[in-house]
């Protein structure tokens, strides 16, 4: 254990980038540190709920996710993306300048890359977070924008080659105007991911490149379990009253076409005789009708007492959801829609953990019945074997022991 630190986390971007970073808060506070958090406004409440201090960083993340900009094709959804990073990443610079002061050591994660020139300009020991593997460059995987996961090498690494020259046109300009204003040279976008990194995902599911520089250290999944957040009463006696139902959500995600994914949902889940939880998310799934027997449940569900009671978990992939499904040791059905999701989609199906996946966007009736029956009558060794493993793991001990070690003279 170190000597207390003070510790800045800075996160922005859905529900699943922050909620590992509050959990990450609760294991420093525990180990004796002082932990003050950024995040988008959407969230302060949540995490001053938990007794951190926090600031806002940017714009409100949710109407910008469910949004029109955030709700066209995979190409307008991309360039929406780059937009809001040029928008935002100067205003993060400002946001972040004041939760810093006083820190011994910086950890950011999700998109806040503004952290990365205030912690350069206060000369404070940095660390990037990520819940995944494919947000770093590498021969085994494409960039993260590119959904096909099963590439060859030399496609893997163009498409890698292809990001700084356009991030060179669309957003180091105003990310080079913000840094002048602290008095930092000009940097490339790309350069954001040269610090130490630690990745917050199991690696065995998802293993590290083994051609990576020792600066980029693997840790294990980070889970937020909040033991004072139960089951609201009525969803834990209609659980208890029938069959484990299939669960079926897609968390802070925009889920285009909602109607038609509705249907696909009462079709194949119907199909399959099966009670069905559905949980509303920020898209308002599950709000124009349900069978009978079905349930909506509104807010944020605790995964690690639900999971545990359902026959299967189908979701949009995102990194916390499938650490929590994994550890549930419960089938799962991912139906990916963005960046990482795709990823995890194809290392699940690689593990023989699910089906080749089919994105949200494509999903029909007949092949999400297809794929629930695939997951519900896998043999459970895997999954057994797979889920005693992560109860053993420690992501939040990884990363913490990380930053300690880089707050050392």
């Amino acid at each position: 254990m170190s000597r207390p630190l003070n510790v800045t986390l800075v996160t922005v971007g859905s529900r699943g980038d922050v909620q590992p970073m509050l959990a990450l808060a609760l294991a420093l506070r525990r180990r004796g540190h002082t932990v003050r958090l950024g995040a988008p406004p959407d969230f302060q409440g949540w995490i001053t709920g938990h007794g951190f201090e926090c600031g806002a960083v940017g714009r409100e993340i949710k109407p910008f996710l469910t949004g029109p900009a955030f709700q066209g094709s995979p190409s307008a959804r991309t360039r929406a993306f780059w937009r809001f990073l040029r928008e935002q990443i100067p205003v993060q610079m400002q946001d972040v300048r004041g939760l810093c002061e006083g820190a011994d050591v910086v950890a950011w994660a999700g998109v806040a890359f503004g952290a990365v020139s205030v912690a350069e300009k206060a000369g404070l020991p940095l660390l990037g977070v990520t819940y995944t593997t494919c947000m770093l460059p590498s021969d085994r995987h494409p960039s993260p924008d590119v959904s096909r996961r099963d590439l060859p090498a030399w496609v893997n690494r163009l498409t890698w080659r292809l990001g700084p020259p356009f991030a060179a046109l669309v957003l180091d300009p105003a990310i080079n105007r913000a840094r002048a204003g602290l008095g930092l040279p000009p940097m490339r976008f790309f350069d954001h991911f040269q610090g130490p990194w630690s990745i917050a995902a199991d690696p065995v599911l998802l293993p590290p490149d083994p051609q990576w520089p020792p600066r980029i250290q693997p840790a294990n999944f980070i889970y937020f379990d909040d033991d004072s957040q139960a089951l609201d009463p009525d969803l834990d006696a209609w659980l208890d009253d029938g069959e484990p139902p299939v669960f079926v959500g897609f968390g802070s995600m925009p889920t285009p076409h909602i109607e038609r994914i509705e249907q696909v949902m009462r079709e194949a889940i119907g199909a399959l005789g099966r009670r069905c939880l559905v949980a509303a998310g920020w898209a308002g799934l599950g709000g124009r009708g349900l069978p009978p027997g079905w349930r909506v449940a509104h807010g944020g569900l605790p995964h690690h007492r639900l999971f545990p009671r359902v026959a299967a978990v189908v979701h949009h992939g995102g990194s916390g959801t499938t650490a929590a499904a994994l550890r549930a040791g419960v089938p799962q059905l991912i139906l990916p829609l963005i960046l990482d999701q795709h990823h995890h989609a194809h290392h699940l199906h690689l593990a023989g953990l699910g089906p080749k996946p089919v994105p949200m966007g494509r999903i029909d009736a007949r092949q999400l019945a297809d794929g629930l029956r695939y997951v519900l009558n896998q043999p459970p060794d895997l999954r057994a074997r797979t889920a005693a493993r992560l109860k053993q793991s420690d992501g939040c001990g990884d990363v913490a022991r990380r930053l300690e070690s880089l707050a050392e003279p």
